[in-house]
């Protein structure tokens, strides 16, 4: 089987769940949903292709199901084996699915899955970590400060002052490992930002404050592939219908009450050496944080100017929109799978053990 799983104990849960949805309805009878709820615990069921289900989940009927180390089955929790995971497709978003938890599970037990790898599932939830790759690679970014609870809690004025003397208002505070604009605040001045940041405190312990931009416009591309070898790159799109910065209402609840409709432009209305620009450091961007499957990235044009703002490695609706012509999200779907195998295989392929009659400089004893 191909196991679709999503959910997970983060606050971008439900957002996971639509992408779930969607992917397995693309695939069909093949697939088989794997939810895992706001605890934690992994349940198989009946119906999960619907969105109504988990409106107000109960596991009454489902049953709850786990890994195995170094085990491609499915097991009750009674230790039978269900069923046997061909590969899975990751839906996750956030945090301890789209972060590398997850990832770490599914390679302990040797199953094939979507998407980056430990390391690029980290890196790409983490802020901080994300644009100190960015930057090594040479990717331009706005300038930012990271900053700890315990420093901002104990050390206010401190910070302040450093503030005053490398930024100027307005700012932009954002959680560092959190997705969907979840806890992000633009300010315009301290008590703005200290409210800001108060509240992106209570969802992570770290928090990155960067110089916001205004008067710019958003631009966002998706790479397929595996890091190693030839990555493709999808058309551009342009969230209008906004100012300042895509609000999870404005992305997931259709901009919210009494706000402008948030719409997507396809192509983005840019010039054709930015959009070639573009498209180029969305490879690079794929590559600088090793990334396998597909991932979009979102950049930030102000006067020319390209930046690159962040790299989503568990994409909403895995981005199969930005493929159209190219992909539907079955056949994208279907490439993922494939690229997932293909990773396990290569892995596979290694030395996993040293050999007692092997010295350290490869001749034999």
């Amino acid at each position: 089987m191909i196991a679709v799983i999503f959910g997970g104990r983060s606050c971008e849960h439900d957002v996971s769940i639509v992408t779930g949805v969607m992917t397995l309805n693309a695939l069909g009878k093949k697939a088989t949903g794997i939810y895992i709820d706001g605890k934690g615990d992994f349940y198989i069921g009946d119906r999960f292709d619907e969105i109504k289900t988990f409106e107000k989940f109960s596991a009454k009927g489902c049953k709850r199901v786990h890994f195995m180390p170094n085990d491609s089955g499915l097991y009750d929790d009674r230790g039978r084996r269900i069923k046997t995971a061909e590969a899975v497709v990751n839906c996750c978003h956030g945090a301890y699915g789209e972060d590398g938890c997850l990832q770490g599970l599914l390679e302990m037990s040797g199953i094939p899955y979507t998407g980056g790898g430990v390391l690029a599932s980290a890196v790409g939830m983490d802020k901080v970590i994300m644009k100190r790759l960015f930057q090594a690679s040479g990717l331009p970014c706005v300038k930012y400060i990271e900053v700890k609870a315990d420093e901002f809690f104990d050390e206010t004025y401190a910070f302040a002052e450093t503030l005053k003397k490398d930024f100027a208002f307005p700012l932009i505070v954002k959680p560092v490992n959190l997705g969907s604009s979840i806890g992000i605040k633009v300010a315009h001045s301290f008590e703005e930002l200290f409210g800001g940041m108060r509240a992106a405190f209570a969802f992570d312990n770290r928090v990155i404050v960067e110089q916001a931009l205004e008067d710019f416009i958003e631009v966002n591309c998706a790479a397929i592939g595996e890091c190693d070898k030839g990555v493709e790159v999808s058309q551009t799109e342009q969230p209008i219908g906004w100012t300042e910065f895509l609000s999870y209402e404005d992305k997931y609840l259709g901009g919210g009450k009494g706000k402008e409709e948030t719409k997507r432009r396809m192509p983005a209305d840019i010039d054709e050496k930015l959009t070639e620009r573009i498209k180029e450091l969305t490879a690079a961007a794929f590559k600088a944080v090793r990334c396998d499957g597909v991932a979009r990235v979102d950049f930030l044009i102000k006067d020319g100017e390209i930046y690159v703002n962040e790299i989503n490695t568990v994409p909403g609706s895995l981005a199969y929109y930005l493929f159209a012509g190219i992909y539907d999200l079955k056949t994208l779907t279907e490439r993922l799978v494939e690229i997932a195998k293909n990773r396990t295989a290569n892995k596979n392929a290694l030395t996993h053990t040293f050999g007692k009659r092997v010295k350290s400089n490869g001749i034999k004893s």
